[in-house]
This record gives C-alpha cells, sequence and structure tokens, in this order.
C-alpha cells in the first residue's frame, strides 16, 4: 500500500503549529561545523543552508550529500552523526519514563526531531505494552518524497514479535505540509481494522511535517 502525496490539500488549519527555523539556527550550524573545522565553519554553514534551507534539512540531509557539500571533510561529518544520535536519544529518553499517551508535547517533539526533516517519506511505529509504554520504535518503510509502501501484516507480525498490545503510527510529509490524503486514511483504516482482529490498539496517526503535526485521534478518523 502507498500513503500518496498527490491529492494533499493545504489546509494548514488542521496542523498543531510546528515551531519556525529561529534565527539562531544558521549560528547554531556554524558553531557544530566550528568544533573541527573553525577556519571554513561560516563557509560549509552557508553552503548547506543554501541547499537544505535550515538546520533540520541540513541535520536529515542524505550522508552523501552532505559530505559532499563539506568537500568530504569527514571529521565535521562524524560531527554531525554524533550530534544526531544525542539529540534523538534526548528526545527518546521521556517516552521511556511514563505512558506515551500521557503527554502529547513529548511524543511530538520525538517524532519532528526523528522525521520531520527527512527528504523522503518515512512510516514510523511505537509500539507499547499492556501500560502504554514503549517498548520500542521502528521505521518500518522509507519511500519517495510523496509516498511509501506499507504492509499491514508486516506491521502486526512486529507486534506479536515484541508483545505489543497497542501502537502510535506516524510518518512525514517531506512538503512540510501534514495535512493527510485519502490514501493516508484509507490505509490507516485498513491497519487498523487488522489489528482490532488480534486485539491491538492503534492509538493515533501522526502526520508529521516541517509546518506542524496532524492527528487522526484529534482529527476523528480513528475509531
Amino acid at each position: 500500500m502507498e500513503l500518496a502525496g498527490a491529492d494533499r490539500p493545504d489546509r494548514r488549519d488542521m496542523a498543531s503549529s510546528g515551531p519556525a527555523e529561529a534565527p539562531g539556527c544558521r549560528r547554531a550550524l556554524e558553531e557544530l561545523i566550528g568544533l573541527t573545522r573553525p577556519d571554513r565553519a561560516r563557509e560549509l554553514a552557508d553552503r548547506l543552508f543554501t541547499r537544505f534551507g535550515s538546520l533540520g534539512g541540513a541535520l536529515a540531509a542524505c550522508p552523501a550529500e552532505r559530505i559532499e557539500l563539506l568537500d568530504h571533510a569527514m571529521d565535521v561529518e562524524r560531527t554531525f552523526r554524533c550530534f544526531q544520535r544525542v539529540v534523538e536519544q534526548v528526545l527518546r529518553a521521556p517516552l521511556a519514563e511514563r505512558p506515551i499517551l500521557s503527554s502529547d508535547r513529548t511524543v511530538h517533539a520525538y517524532l519532528r526531531g526523528k522525521i520531520a526533516y527527512e527528504r523522503a517519506e518515512h512510516f514510523c511505529v511505537l509500539f507499547l505494552n499492556a501500560n502504554n509504554e514503549l517498548i520500542a520504535d521502528e521505521i518500518m518503510g522509507v519511500g519517495s518524497v510523496s509516498g511509501v509502501q506499507v504492509w499491514p501484516r508486516e506491521i502486526l507480525k512486529r507486534c506479536l514479535e515484541l508483545d505489543a498490545t497497542a501502537i502510535l503510527l506516524a510518518h512525514n510529509h517531506p512538503s512540510g505540509s501534514p495535512v493527510p490524503s485519502r490514501a493516508d486514511r484509507d490505509v490507516t483504516e485498513k491497519i487498523a481494522d487488522a489489528a482490532r482482529c488480534f486485539g491491538i490498539v492503534v492509538h493515533d496517526h501522526l502526520v508529521v511535517a516541517r509546518r506542524g503535526i496532524v492527528s487522526f485521534r484529534k482529527a476523528g478518523w480513528l475509531k
């Protein structure tokens, strides 16, 4: 099944707002590069901002493309990858401390940091136990700029392997608009129907983008 992007309307009022790119982001990128290449920090930061448009875009960029722009400065690339891992763990830590459903803001922050700036669609599943505590979160599919294929049977197979009793679905829209398509809604319904046969609850499906996040549950699209 494909989550296609061709029929997405631009209705921003449906989404929770995402943070605007702060004026200090370019400076932060320059400082990050400056840890290993202080003499070229401004030049390389300008290149990355020109190509990717934001700090998040630079961090989520294809490593090969980023390395090319960095003139193959592998010490800078290693700094980027280390920083990415640190940020992801910082955002993930609160999810392990309490039931997932206790804080939308915490879940949204983690998913925004994980997939909002990816340049292809990524389909992520958070697997939960009977107390709605996080067991694992995994990328179940990577697609193109406008769609990603996912198979309900693979998601449910993983649920059974992990003894998960509930899941939270999420995927990103590289276009920047979080408004779901008809295909997004159809595939969510199919996953929820299949999960119900196994007594597994689909708590929500979040569409994550640079301009915000849309919750299927809040929109009334999950039964």
